[in-house]
């Protein structure tokens, strides 16, 4: 108890103290915010193991950060970002660790040209539901970075492309490192002053390293051909969706089976205070242990309330199916939380998560809750 107490004087003293400087406007559009989180959670399953293994203890998080914002009103508008985010468990002191993540985004708009940039680095330690039963938390750094782009060709036609890179970098040689890039290309048509129709092909490149199980290729190419649509169907729903044919090709093994192969991602205004947000993937995947390849089906739905002009509230639910060539794994997620503003600087919030795995093999099952607190600023 009296550690828990410690703990809590001490997220209180840095909430006072990180957040006393005002944000700084840097010339005429851009702005410099200070940012900051404090959070102290209850997790009852920290490794994600299987029944009678569960390891629990309360977290203790704090993450200093700070957000620059630019371009606001202009052409060229965008944000670079960093945080640190500061781990430590009450009783698991081994798993005690500091990470750091940052990034920028950049984006240009005119009449016919519209391009977006991102680049991004992040350490995290936290397991997945493809990869759990360890014995610790695997620490990962995970990089991302890409360019696309939509040029208008016609009043009526548009061309898109551009390219992604992303790398899963492990510290524990039992994982299996990953890094792939992808190319899309689209052509759009106007159908109507809001909704565009589309046609368009996706070549993804994935490379495998470290920890291979064996007769698992290494070496992944694969095409995603679809037509979709995008803009608003409705006065209260927007948002894209595309589906098609997904192939895929290792160069150990025979071909992979091409599947039907899906993307969307949808909004719904139910009210000015309500919206409902629903997300869908259908597509390929390698396990972070030993490299399987396997197919995943993922969908999120999404639901946040303005109840009052204090309070708000938010819900969502999770599903993911992943088909291995040996077993079947069905991945359930359902959150719901409760945001307080203070002030313009302040929220407070609290938050439960359930996860829950089902599987053909029993050390692959497991369930987890996680009951959190938490205080964030932004000046």
């Amino acid at each position: 108890m009296k550690k828990t107490v410690q703990h809590l004087v001490i997220l209180g003293g840095m909430g006072s103290a990180v957040f006393a400087a005002p944000f700084l406007a840097i010339g005429d559009n851009a702005e410099l915010f200070a940012t900051a989180t404090s959070s102290v959670a209850y997790n009852d399953n920290l490794l994600l193991s299987a029944d009678g293994l569960e390891l629990s203890d309360t977290v203790f998080v704090v993450t200093p950060g700070f957000d620059l914002k630019y371009g606001k009103d202009s052409a060229v508008s965008g944000d670079v970002f960093a945080n640190s985010t500061l781990s430590s468990y009450s009783d698991n002191v081994k798993l005690n660790n500091q990470l750091f993540a940052a990034g920028a985004t950049a984006a240009y708009a005119s009449e016919r040209v519209k391009l977006n940039t991102n680049l991004s680095f992040a350490e995290l330690d936290q397991p997945t539901p493809d990869n759990i039963g360890q014995t610790t938390l695997l620490e990962h750094h995970d990089t991302a970075a890409g360019i696309n782009g939509e040029l208008r060709y016609s009043e009526k036609i548009s061309f898109g492309s551009g390219v992604s890179y992303a790398s899963y970098d492990y510290k524990s040689s039992a994982a299996t490192e990953q890094k792939s890039y992808s190319v899309p290309v689209n052509v759009y048509y106007e159908l109507t002053p809001k909704l565009d129709v589309s046609t368009g092909l996706t070549y993804t490149h994935t490379e495998l390293s470290g920890n291979i199980g064996a007769g698992n290729a290494d070496l992944f190419d694969a095409f995603y051909y679809n037509v979709g649509t995008r803009g608003t169907f409705t006065p209260k729903l927007s948002g894209a969706f595309s589906v098609g044919y997904n192939t895929r090709n290792g160069n150990v093994g025979p071909d992979e089976d091409g599947s039907v192969g899906s993307k969307a991602s949808l909004a719904y205004a139910y009210s000015e205070k309500t919206q409902l947000t629903l997300a869908f993937n259908r597509d390929f995947a390698n396990s972070t242990s030993g490299g399987a390849s396997y197919e995943t089906t993922d969908l999120t739905l999404g639901a946040s309330s303005a109840i009052t002009v204090d309070w708000s509230l938010n819900a969502g639910l999770s599903y993911r199916m992943m088909e291995y060539t040996t077993e079947t794994r069905d991945y359930i997620e359902a959150s719901l939380g409760a945001t307080y503003t203070i002030n313009e600087y302040l929220n407070a919030g609290i938050s439960y998560v359930n996860r829950s795995q089902k599987a053909d093999l029993a050390s692959s099952e497991f369930v987890n809750n996680v009951v959190s607190l938490s205080l964030s600023a932004r000046y």
